[in-house]
């Protein structure tokens, strides 16, 4: 699809932080704050072994990984702040705010999918799509 990176397990990771930021959703519409908390933490957690992994393929196919591992660092940032906001809220949610951080939480994935990883993508797109190691 239009967020694939060209490497398969960085797409399934991807894949599954995108499930995870629609769990998110789901529990930010039914205020439900205790699953909630779990999951903005899974999601963090996610993000984190997420960003490990990629290093390692980066490594792998010899991608100079400096400038990608400060916007994985932006993207750290970003997403701690939706989530320490989600969390401040204390399931007190306009209609408005639920569609604001949802938003934001995908629209700042997106961005490090599309607009971070274009020169990692452009590596990745010489190695064939299931490249493991």
């Amino acid at each position: 699809g239009s967020l694939s990176v060209g490497n398969s397990i960085i797409d399934s990771e991807h894949n599954k932080l995108f499930g995870l930021i629609n769990d998110i959703a789901q529990l930010i519409n039914l205020n439900h704050g205790v699953a909630l908390s779990v999951s903005l933490k899974l999601l963090n957690d996610s993000l984190h072994v997420y960003f490990a992994m990629e290093e390692n393929i980066a490594h792998m196919v010899n991608f100079d990984f400096a400038y990608h591992r400060q916007a994985h660092q932006k993207l750290s940032d970003e997403i701690k702040l939706i989530t320490d906001r989600i969390m401040s809220k204390n399931v007190m949610w306009s209609n408005l705010d639920r569609k604001d951080i949802i938003k934001s939480l995908n629209d700042c994935l997106i961005y490090h999918i599309n607009i971070d990883s274009r020169p990692f993508k452009a590596v990745l797109d010489t190695y064939s799509y299931d490249f493991k190691s």
